[in-house]
């Protein structure tokens, strides 16, 4: 097979509607995807790191605000803003007053990407 699609609202939600696995949905094996919904107010994104599974984080922001704290430095997320975290580093996302939306994709670390972009 070539491809694959799906529409995310098909996709089960998990871990209380915030979490829906795109990854699982589309049998994606070489890195993980998930896109997760945040309420106002929510504190459903825990602070942690990846040093346990060694993934690079690459999160994508599509709806709403909020807040990203990294090694103790917050930075404001919008619709657009594209944030690249190590393993080593602490992560924690704070939605702002619409709830927050956005795309986590992850990949070994030591993976390397043989493209020309």
């Amino acid at each position: 097979m070539s491809y694959r699609f799906i529409d995310v609202q098909e996709v089960e939600p998990l871990f209380h509607g915030r979490v829906r696995p795109v990854r699982r949905a589309l049998e994606i094996e070489s890195f993980g995807v998930n896109e997760f919904e945040l309420a106002a107010g929510s504190t459903s994104y825990p602070e942690h790191d990846e040093l346990k599974t060694g993934q690079d984080e690459l999160f994508v922001i599509l709806d709403g605000s909020g807040t990203m704290t990294i090694d103790g430095e917050s930075f404001e997320l919008m619709p657009g803003r594209y944030v690249y975290v190590t393993p080593e580093s602490t992560r924690h996302i704070d939605p702002g007053p619409s709830g927050l939306r956005y795309i986590a994709f992850g990949a070994p670390a030591d993976a390397k990407h043989g493209g020309r972009i």
